[in-house]
């Protein structure tokens, strides 16, 4: 019997090996939009336990046959679709706690407003008009996302901004120098979800100057927390690329 149910297990295996990566690659290419890859990955992990499923009943069928190759490969097949589906199936277990907000700011009473985003969403796409009622949300689930406050200039500020920007491959949007604000495009490093970012930097005294960012996902009812560490990350490059241009130069000092 093991000989007809290995061709079997194999040919499955196969599937939903092409599957999970036409479901990634299908949308790095732009095939299709990140939600169809989203769902085909999904169905992906489900026929991966139904393989495991497969697996252990091939083993308890063929468990009086002294076959050791084909047990061997019945194990193989159950140990690998395990992992891949436990693997997905844990990351979503980890985030599934996280709120259904999927709009992050560091100034929740005065979020910084998108200019030339809304021209470039599409209809069916998330609504740009922040909701207040997330902001407490926000404050209980993130409360590392601050905005960052330095007595460099605001140009210097703002060239630094535009810099960590371009370094990270977000895709410029809009900039506006003088009123200093920047708006962007990230994507999400495996499905490549786009969000859409806006970062806004203010002189609040002589000497102060204030940056807050906002992240907003175009798709989704929540982002799984992307957006808070996108700005906790990107805030905390800045603050350590501002700290470092206040430190004098070694040779300068000599």
């Amino acid at each position: 019997m093991s000989r007809y149910i290995s061709p079997v297990l194999y040919i499955l295996l196969m599937l939903v090996g092409c599957v999970a990566f036409i479901s990634i690659a299908g949308v790095r290419i732009g095939v299709f939009e990140p939600l169809t890859g989203f769902s085909m990955l999904r169905k992906s992990v489900f026929a991966s336990l139904f393989l495991s499923f497969l697996a252990v009943l091939s083993l308890g069928l063929c468990r009086k046959e002294k076959n050791l190759a084909s047990q061997r490969f019945f194990f193989l097949v159950l140990i690998v679709s395990l992992v891949y589906s436990t693997m997905w199936i844990g990351f979503y277990l980890q985030r599934s706690g996280l709120p259904q907000i999927n709009d992050i700011t560091t100034d929740t009473d005065s979020p910084p407003a998108y200019l030339n985003v809304n021209f470039i969403r599409k209809y069916n796409e998330n609504n740009l008009s922040y909701n207040p009622e997330w902001a407490a949300i926000q404050h209980k689930y993130y409360p590392e996302v601050l905005p960052v406050y330095t007595s460099k200039s605001k140009d210097f500020v703002y060239s630094v901004v535009t810099d960590l920007i371009e370094s990270r491959g977000w895709e410029v949007v809009a900039k506006y120098s003088q009123a200093g604000i920047v708006e962007a495009t990230a994507r999400t490093p495996i499905f490549g979800f786009r969000d859409d970012v806006v970062i806004r930097i203010t002189q609040i005294e002589p000497d102060k100057v204030q940056v807050d960012m906002r992240s907003c996902s175009r798709t989704g009812r929540g982002d799984y927390g992307v957006n808070a560490q996108r700005i906790e990350s990107f805030m905390s490059d800045l603050t350590g690329s501002l700290t470092r241009s206040s430190m004098p130069n070694v040779n300068s000092v000599r």
